[in-house]
C-alpha cells in the first residue's frame, strides 16, 4: 500500500512538472519552440535506439 502511494505521487509530480514545463514552452517565440522540439525529439531518438 505504501509504494502505490508513493508510486502516485510520484505520477502526479511528474504530470504537474510536464504541465509547467509545457506553459513555459508554449510561451516561447515560435523558432525557439521548434528548435527546442527538433533537439528533444533528437535526443530521444538516440536514448531509445542507443546510437551515438
Amino acid at each position: 500500500m505504501h509504494k502505490r502511494i508513493i508510486v502516485f505521487f510520484d505520477i502526479l509530480a511528474l504530470m504537474g512538472f510536464g504541465a509547467y514545463m509545457a506553459l513555459t514552452i508554449w510561451r516561447l517565440p515560435e523558432e525557439l519552440r521548434g528548435r527546442l522540439l527538433t533537439t528533444s525529439l533528437s535526443l530521444l531518438a538516440r536514448l531509445t535506439t542507443g546510437t551515438g
